[in-house]
Parts: structure tokens; sequence; C-alpha cells
């Protein structure tokens, strides 16, 4: 983790505040004698970029999106001066103290925090100088929004509320159909012939790799993943914990064009390829050979899962107690395989056809999924409602108080606007 970029990351995200390059670059737009430079906004898109990547707002547009916000919030800061708002030394500290704190918290220990300081060449008194600025002025416009706006915005009226609810009763959620149920499933588990098919692949693929193949090439060819394999085995940029830990930590120790060796997850056997590295996130591509059961493997499942079901309507052993000793579930060493007020939407398709049928209380046959074989026992059964203002009241009232506070914005913005000389090159 690059500890001076995840401050700025959190302090750009979070509070819109303006940031300069250490070069002079070009001027793309002005608030009065103010300038904003094109390093400001394609710093902030980069880091949106880097937090949404699944957004699909073209490049142009999030420029554009990321100017008028920087020419807002210089809008916003030559108002405070105005209205003599001023921010606390103590407040600024309170605010650096909790950002140093959450930095520290992504370390296991307190010496790695420190040898990243040290690798950086930083101290934590040269972090809360350089970004002390920044601090300050997010301090100084949520000042100002407290001033200005925060007093108009009261929780609406019991009328208010009745009226929106009435005029969006189609469009509110209700409560879907939920079961309580206990559920035994049994896993294929790959057998010996099955884990020597797929090591034999991973020995293709290492084979046309070291005749220099090109990766996407072979990915697209040999890979195993279904959702990057089309792209090359491309899997777009991800930071720290969105990965499975034995990935990410041999994606994180590569550098640029470097390939892995076999790495090895639950997901089977993985070779990954770093494309590019952006402070604490990473872009890279990996080709999967799963380790995938045979017929033999699924017929010897089918036949356990057979068997624990006759011995719980034949032999009528207690459901719970199978559950907890044989199911694959690893929740179920926990709960007796036991599901709670679950959602009946959330099951896969053929187990909501059985439940569809099941009365309380009754045991259903066993069930193929994708993942394996299931017996599920109906405990109880709770029928969707439709949504009532009581029930939602409070997500309502909060939603409501939230865009009073959008609308009081852009009407203060929109006229702030007009005050101040604004120039855009965008």
């Amino acid at each position: 983790m690059n500890i001076s970029k995840f401050l700025l990351a959190s302090l750009l995200l979070f509070a819109c505040t303006a940031w300069a390059g250490d070069t002079l670059d070009a001027v793309i737009g002005r608030v009065g004698d103010q300038p904003i430079l094109k390093s400001e906004v394609d710093r902030q898109v980069q880091l949106y970029r880097m937090q949404v990547p699944q957004d699909p707002t073209p490049l142009d547009s999030l420029r554009k999106m990321a100017l008028e916000q920087k020419i807002e919030n210089y809008v916003m800061l030559a108002e405070a001066k105005k209205e003599s708002i001023f921010v606390k030394d103590a407040e600024i500290d309170e605010v650096l103290d909790q950002r140093i704190a959450e930095m520290r918290s992504q370390f296991p220990t307190e010496e790695q925090f420190n040898a990243q300081l040290k690798t950086e060449g930083t101290t934590i008194a040269q972090l809360k100088g350089k970004h002390r600025d920044e601090v300050k002025k997010m301090l100084t416009v949520q000042r100002l929004i407290d001033r200005k706006l925060r007093p108009q915005v009261t929780p609406p009226t019991t009328k208010e509320l009745e009226a929106f609810f009435a005029s969006h009763r189609d469009s509110i959620p209700g409560e879907p159909e939920k079961v309580d149920l206990s559920h035994i499933l049994i896993a294929p588990k790959p057998g010996q012939k099955s884990k020597t098919d797929a090591q034999a692949k991973v020995q293709q693929v290492l084979n046309q790799l070291k005749l220099k193949k090109p990766f996407a090439e072979v990915a697209k060819k040999y890979s195993q993943d279904p959702g990057s394999a089309p792209n090359g085995g491309d899997l777009g940029w991800f930071g720290r914990n969105q990965m499975v830990p034995e990935f990410e930590q041999a994606a994180f120790a590569l550098k640029p064009g470097q390939v892995s060796g076999v790495i090895v997850t639950q997901f089977g056997f993985h070779i990954i390829k770093l494309l590019e590295k952006k402070d604490d996130q990473v872009h890279a591509a990996h080709i999967l050979i799963s380790i995938i059961p045979s017929e033999a493997d699924m017929a010897k499942a089918k036949r356990t899962a057979t068997a624990l079901h006759e011995r719980v309507i034949v032999g009528k052993e207690n459901f719970n107690k199978v559950a907890k000793t044989y199911s694959d579930d690893p929740e179920a060493k926990n709960t007796d395989g036991r599901l709670m007020g679950i959602p009946v939407e959330g099951f896969p398709s053929e187990i909501k056809d059985e439940l569809a049928i099941l009365k309380e209380g009754e045991i259903s046959d066993v069930i193929e999924t994708p993942t394996g074989f299931h017996i599920v026992k109906l405990e109880k059964r709770y029928p969707a409602k439709s949504a009532t203002l009581e029930a939602v009241k409070d997500q309502l009232t909060e939603y409501l108080k939230s865009k009073k506070m959008q609308d009081l914005y852009e009407a203060w913005m929109k006229k702030l606007k007009t005050q101040y000389f604004i120039e855009r090159k965008l």
C-alpha cells in the first residue's frame, strides 16, 4: 500500500477537495482568479475509475463532471471566505488522525505500517503537513453547508410521507416471500483422476507460455473462467481484499509484465499476469484451470445424498443432527443446517421449484444444482407482504431529507455560480 496516495485518495473521494500536481500544467477552468489545473481533474477521474471500475461513463463525461465538481468546490471556498468561516487546528488534526488510523488498520502490524512509511521516505508528521490544507478546505466547505443549508432540512411531515408513499406505492418493494428451512448439501468432490487431468491441462498452458505464445491468446483457448476467458483472462483493476488471499498475495507480488507460477486456490489452478499497477490497485489477467468432478465423482455424491435422504425419511433420524454431521455447507456445523428468514428468490431455480410444492414440516427429494445435491426441510413459510408506510417510514424519512438537501444545494449552487466569474475549457 502506498500510504501517501491512500491518504490523498480518501480526501479526494470523500471531500472533493482541491489537489494540484507538482508541475505546471494546462489551466482548464477558473473561478475568479483561482485556476483549475488539468492535473487536478485527471487525478480525480483516475481515483474514481480505480474505486468504481465498472462505471461505463465515457472518460470525457467523467472529466466534465470532475471539472464541475472542482468549480463548485472553489465557489464554496470563496463564499466561505465571505462568511468568515473559520476551522480550528484541533478539528483539522482530528480528521488527519482518523485518516491515518484508517491507513494503519490496513496493515497487519504496527511494524509493517512503520516499514511502509520508511519505504516511502516519509513520516506521520510529514503526511499531516502535506495534506493539512486539503483537510482545512474540506472542513471549511462542510461548515459552510452546515450553516447555509442544513438548518433548512427538516424531517418530512406526516402528510408529506403519506403523499410520497401513495404516489410511489408500486415502486416501493415490500417484504418478499421468506422461509425457514433446514438444509443438507453434498458437494461432489473431485477424485484423483480429476486432479490429474487438471494438472495435465496446467502443464499444457505452461508449455504454451514457454513457447512465448501471447498470454491473452492462451487464456482464450484454455482458461475455464467464463467471465474473463473471452477477454484474454483480463480481470480489470482490483484492490486489496477483493480476491481470495492466495490469489491476491501472488498478484500484488508481481511486477508489470511478469507472469506467476501456478497458484492454487479453492477455485483451482491459476497462472497470473500483472498488466499494470497503480498505488494500491493492480490490473491483472489470469488463466484458470478448474478441478472439475468427473461423472464418477458426481455419482458418488448423489449416492451419499440419497443414503442420507433415506436416513431422515425412512429411518426418521433427526434432520439437523444429520446436517451437522454430513453437510458440506460450511455454516452447517454452527447452525445444524438451519437457514432462517431467507428470501425464496435467493435460491437456485431447482430449489425454488421444490419449495413451491412443499408444506411446512415436509422434506424434499434429493435436488441437484450446479453446486451439488441438496435435501431441504421446510420449517416455516412467510408469505410476501406489500409495503406499508409504517414498515418503510424510517427509510422514506431519510430519503426525503436527503432529497430536500440535494434540491436545496442545487438551487443554492445555481445562484452562487452567477455571482462569480467562471471559465470552463473542456
